[in-house]
């Protein structure tokens, strides 16, 4: 899907009247904004922000188009004020179905977009003619407004240039203390990362396991999912020179219009990196594809003569629980990879990045069917042009669309771009992370977390208290990344904000399927003990039948690195533990691990304009997914830890 933006390129010809298709068709502007006001717009996933009372094109499949969209505030433009939106929870409207679910809660005064949401245009008269539908958003006196058009057959969505009404002002020419540079912008693209750049420790200092550069690593002590995941190359960033005083320079977001792209912008709601996959060798239905988006505005410094820079990025990942896509292929494909596809074997019209992967793809084990096999879908057989034709996407909406790899092939799981999208139907939901990147060291450090130490008196705040001070409670040791957790309230080891229906509810009841299903509170078909039943009965969030606070509405971090970041009383204290799934970090068996840290490196002097080497690393907390296999297999809540390679490069 793609809409039209200037210089941003467009996508191949269409192969088949199913396949889909968006451009963005350019209507008469109206000001989307309030004199002085920063402006409301929506943004589809692929091809970013949608100018105001443009339309967004696509071509059909079976009969309805589904259309990723998020709604924006306070987006960034030259001379507009940002309006104090306070935490407002705004929706879309419109008639459109789903369109209730596009919505963004404001954040203050920040530029923020709201996580993505399928809205459905139906094509009307059996299939044979054009379906649309207007979404409208306003935040404060900033309005706007799109249309969603549905076309039946390839072909029919107009090809015209909209260029957007808002672009970022970039500042005169900065000199980098006398270098002459007239750079106006920080490029970073990351490449293929070779030795170790951190570690995991034990408390004496040991190491644990070294930290692979470019590698991304995540959840607790007990993740099973085998580490790193190979972070993709060729993902770009840029900033822009917001100021600069001497050799340092003052680095700020750039916009989809400034860049051209939304796959290399820095501002709320651009997308980071190419498509992430994160394949589980050991059981391949949970592996999970990963969308980053930037949840807020770029901010950072960087220094002309050393090269050194730090980048604040905060990010939304949103998860697509793809599993293996393509089984018959080697490998486990769980993004759409852009690749040629094999015309011969048991891997015949599947992804391929080499004849290997056609010619080695019917092995089920060494010797067998062949002698060239080595093992299950491995091995030396070799079927020369067996990989052929053009690069296409291999599973999504845009299965069989041609397409631009946005990284390299540096795996079976690879390459991946956004002009193949996952499955919209596989999405699990959003997860935040705060993403904060360094060419220096950072580190973090696990705490212990002491529940006996809550304790006020007998049975009080929790059954599990003897005494002020001292009880028989459940503690944690090697706390990197606390969330409110229900270990010694009623003892469910659910995380405040679960919805599953064993979990604090004040009804769930109706989420019952049959006897014990999902949950042991089940009896039968919406029918169950999954409820509150009086005044902290039966848990402190109860206050009467079926009513009470325990409906939260997501998660709560309480502590990173043993620094409170909030209390665990939501619900009566009914989630009192501020603890993560398992202890430690980067498992297998690594429930010890006490430190995490990360080292990058300095690109230089950048001020000659040339492209530098330079590691950005950072260290941060993955929140639960709520989806319990996903969980148990990565251990998460849990810390994470990346190291970028790349080149750094003033433009």
């Amino acid at each position: 899907m793609q809409q039209r933006q200037p210089r941003h390129l467009g996508s191949g010809p269409v192969l088949a009247s199913v396949l889909v298709f968006a451009a963005t068709v350019a209507l008469a502007p109206r000001a989307s904004h309030a004199q002085g006001q920063c402006p409301t717009r929506f943004q589809e996933q692929t091809s970013g922000l949608v100018t105001d009372q443009g339309t967004v094109c696509q071509t059909a499949v079976s009969k309805k188009c589904v259309f990723e969209m998020a709604l924006c505030v306070n987006e960034t433009e030259s001379g507009c004020t940002p309006q104090n939106l306070k935490h407002k929870n705004i929706h879309a409207s419109s008639l459109c179905n789903g369109v209730g679910k596009v919505h963004v809660k404001a954040n203050g005064t920040s530029s923020v977009c709201g996580t993505f949401a399928g809205v459905t245009v139906r094509t009307k008269k059996h299939g044979t003619k054009a379906g649309s539908c207007k979404i409208s958003g306003k935040a404060g006196k900033a309005k706007t407004k799109i249309t969603l058009l549905c076309e039946p057959q390839a072909g029919l969505c107009a090809t015209t240039t909209t260029t957007s009404t808002t672009s970022t002002t970039i500042p005169p020419p900065c000199t980098c203390s006398g270098s002459g540079s007239s750079a106006t912008k920080l490029a970073f693209t990351t490449s293929i990362g070779s030795g170790n750049c951190g570690a995991a420790l034990n408390s004496a200092g040991g190491t644990l396991t070294n930290l692979a550069c470019g590698g991304l690593y995540t959840g607790g002590g007990g993740n099973s999912v085998p580490l790193p995941y190979a972070v993709p190359d060729m993902g770009s960033s840029l900033t822009r020179r917001a100021a600069c005083n001497g050799m340092t320079l003052t680095l700020g977001p750039l916009t989809s219009t400034d860049t051209g792209s939304n796959r290399n912008c820095t501002s709320a709601g651009c997308l980071f990196g190419p498509p992430l996959p994160i394949p589980n060798p050991g059981t391949p239905p949970t592996s999970v594809c990963v969308i980053n988006t930037v949840a807020q505005n770029a901010s950072g410094t960087a220094d002309c003569s050393t090269g050194a820079s730090a980048i604040g990025l905060p990010l939304t990942s949103t998860l697509y629980l793809d599993g293996d896509l393509f089984p018959n292929a080697p490998g486990i494909q769980v993004c759409p990879v852009c690749t040629k596809a094999c015309n011969t074997g048991a891997n015949n019209g599947g992804p391929c990045n080499g004849d290997a992967d056609c010619a080695n793809a019917g092995c089920t084990g060494a010797g067998v069917p062949m002698p060239c096999c080595t093992g299950f879908q491995t091995g030396t057989c070799t079927a020369p042009g067996s990989c052929a034709g053009a690069n296409a996407c291999h599973g999504g909406p845009n299965n069989g669309m041609p397409c631009t790899p946005d990284a390299s092939p540096i795996s079976q799981s690879f390459p991946t771009t956004h002009d193949c999208p996952p499955p919209p139907s596989s999405n699990i939901g959003n997860l935040p992370i705060a993403f904060a990147l360094t060419t220096g060291t950072t580190s973090l450090t696990a705490v212990g977390y002491n529940a006996n130490a809550q304790c006020t008196g007998l049975h009080m705040p929790n059954g599990c208290c003897s005494a002020s001070g001292t009880g028989t409670c459940v503690s944690q040791n090697n706390v990197f990344c606390g969330f409110c957790r229900d270990s010694n309230g009623k003892g469910t080891g659910c995380f405040e904000g679960d919805p599953f229906p064993g979990c604090p509810h004040n009804n769930a009841n109706p989420q019952c399927t049959g006897l014990h299903m999902p949950a042991g509170c089940c009896s039968g078909t919406g029918t169950g003990t999954c409820n509150c039943t009086g005044l902290n009965t039966p848990w402190k969030c109860c206050t009467g039948a079926n009513t009470g606070t325990c409906d939260q509405p997501t998660f709560k971090a309480c502590s990173v690195g043993g620094t409170s970041t909030a209390a665990c009383t939501d619900g009566g204290g009914a989630w009192p533990d501020c603890v993560q799934r398992n202890p430690g970090a980067f498992g297998p068996a690594r429930f010890g691990a006490d430190t995490i840290t990360e080292t990058g490196s300095v690109a230089g002097d950048i001020s000659d304009g040339a492209g530098h080497p330079s590691t950005l690393v950072s260290i941060f907390c993955i929140p639960p997914t709520f989806n319990a296999t996903v969980d148990a297999a990565g251990d998460l809540p849990g810390p994470g830890a990346v190291s970028l390679p790349g080149i750094a490069q003033l433009q």
